[in-house]
């Protein structure tokens, strides 16, 4: 790759030369080594992460991939078939030949799969979607019908309607709260100083009572436009 002795010596001196202890109320273990994982927060992990994992999706084989981070994700595109059994027989059969060389590559790197969140989601376009047995490791994945991922909410169906609807939805009501904020002071702070100027020019309990009464309610409005 290129990289300099010297860079490299540090790389390897800040992954071996690293010590920790662990504080539990108040109690504090001995300062020991440690040796796997990466320091969260640092601005070097992640492009260490990134290199040590630049050739996972190489056992993948033409199959596409996309991996942001420590998340994988695979799309395995069935051959034109007439008969839905072959499609079916086909996403098993090199679904759990991709899973175990994903768990395979992660025991050998020593990077354990979290199985829990390991799912299957098919894309189809008929009206109720076929059942789809993929394994890994001799376990059973889950299949589900919606999906997040990086922020966007995956359906089954081939058509993008639903999940484009979704993040329409989401845009208006942040423009909506943008908008809000845009006009200046909040209108919460108007109606409490109105009250308050109408209960110092009044100076009765009767007014002490509205104003109360009115700025808890203008202000459960405004909080609920905020969530």
């Amino acid at each position: 790759m290129g990289t300099p002795l010297g860079l490299l010596k540090l790389i390897i001196s800040w992954l071996n030369d690293r010590r920790a202890y662990v504080i539990f109320g108040e109690n504090k273990s001995k300062i020991f080594y440690t040796h796997i994982g990466l320091p969260q927060g640092s601005s070097l992990s992640p492009y260490l992460f990134i290199v040590y994992h630049s050739d996972l999706v190489t056992c993948l084989g033409a199959f596409s991939s996309h991996i942001f981070a420590d998340d994988l994700n695979v799309l395995i595109f069935p051959p034109i078939c007439r008969g839905v059994k072959s499609i079916i027989k086909f996403l098993e059969e090199e679904g759990t030949k991709i899973c175990n060389k994903i768990a395979y590559d992660s025991k050998k790197w020593k990077q354990s799969v979290n199985f829990s969140k390991t799912v299957v989601q098919v894309f189809h376009s008929q009206v109720q979607s076929s059942v789809v047995d993929i394994y890994m490791e001799g376990k059973k994945l889950e299949v589900v019908k919606e999906f997040k991922y990086l922020g966007l909410a995956w359906t089954n169906k081939m058509s993008l309607k639903p999940t484009i609807d979704k993040t329409l939805e989401n845009i208006q009501g942040t423009f909506s709260k943008l908008r809000w904020m845009k006009r200046g002071l909040s209108p919460f702070y108007n109606d409490v100083f109105y009250w308050d100027t109408f209960h110092k020019n009044k100076n009765d309990h009767k007014g002490q009572f509205f104003r109360m009464k009115r700025a808890r309610v203008t202000r459960e409005r405004h909080q609920s436009l905020l969530l």
